[in-house]
């Protein structure tokens, strides 16, 4: 087992925001690649209404490929995100794996992003846990967006996210629970104290995940604050893909070569292969429309 978990999510939140519909055929290649590379759990996609957000609207075929592909084999945990209990249902009969339920810490995001107050979503995570407790093939993610920075309220209250962090915990005892940068302005110092306070009042046995954005080039900076916490759980996307449509301004998601190469280079096993890693990367770089970062591929690129 390796020593850290890197958590794939650029299928879902990095190509969430690419307007241009990504062909599934597209989808599935770099979702076999990133797989083929070493990675254990990958984020394929989400069960969100096309009106929201309709590069999501063929997550139904997407995982159907993943099940029945010739060259895919499904050897790793696929997440798909859920917003409520209907695409919590929806999930539950499809070939997936875990259910990410995603809400935020503020209020007004939360608003902006699952019009529900934050009192609505508790209630609904309830809900889901319910459709994980009944179908024994799921596990269940808590991700508490805005765990940090609001781009709307500014700083969120680190005594706020710790209480919802409690709640959450209470509705789903069972689940991974994420803190995320969602903006990617926190702070290093942030992170290590938000962690040190979160691993304390949390089960042993409850994983607590970090997902970052790189937006102010702090994601690898943030990445090893959570690790010195304890955090062995780590979001990315590869080719530093992503930025999220309800939080302006928001960059990409730290780069999963990036965070790969910061723990191999420190003598932290990944478990990731870099030259397999590297085909995802150009293959993030033929989707039209794709917004790209990441440091490793940048160097690279001005090498050739």
């Amino acid at each position: 087992m390796s020593a850290v978990n890197i958590i794939e999510v650029a299928p879902r939140d990095g190509f969430q925001s690419v307007v241009p519909l990504i062909p599934v055929e597209a989808k599935l290649a770099m979702i076999d690649t990133l797989a083929d590379s070493g990675l254990k759990s990958i984020e394929v996609g989400a069960f969100v209404h096309p009106k929201a957000i309709a590069q999501m609207a063929d997550i139904e075929q997407v995982l159907t490929g993943i099940e029945h592909s010739t060259t895919l084999k499904p050897e790793y945990e696929r997440v798909v995100l859920v917003p409520n209990e209907r695409g919590a249902l929806n999930a539950a009969q499809a070939p997936c794996d875990r259910l990410n339920f995603v809400f935020s810490v503020s209020e007004t995001h939360n608003l902006k992003n699952v019009r529900k107050t934050l009192e609505q979503s508790l209630a609904e995570l309830e809900l889901v846990h319910k459709v994980v407790e009944a179908n024994p093939q799921l596990s269940l993610r808590v991700s508490l967006a805005t765990s940090f920075d609001c781009p709307f309220e500014g700083t969120v209250d680190e005594a706020l996210c710790l209480q919802i962090l409690q709640l959450a915990i209470k509705r789903a005892p069972c689940a991974q629970i994420a803190l995320c940068d969602t903006t990617g302005k926190a702070h290093p110092f942030a992170v290590e104290r938000l962690f040190d306070k979160a691993l304390s009042i949390t089960p042993s046995s409850t994983p607590i995940v970090f997902h970052c954005h790189d937006t102010y080039g702090l994601g690898i900076a943030n990445v090893a604050a959570a690790y010195r916490s304890g955090a062995r759980h780590f979001d990315s996307a590869v080719a530093g893909f992503g930025g999220c449509p309800f939080a302006p301004g928001a960059s990409g998601n730290v780069a999963t070569e990036d965070v790969v190469y910061f723990f191999e280079s420190a003598g932290i096993d990944t478990g990731v292969d870099v030259s397999k890693l590297n085909r995802a990367i150009c293959l993030a770089e033929q989707i039209e429309g794709a917004q790209l970062g990441g440091s490793i591929r940048q160097l690279n690129r001005h090498q050739l």
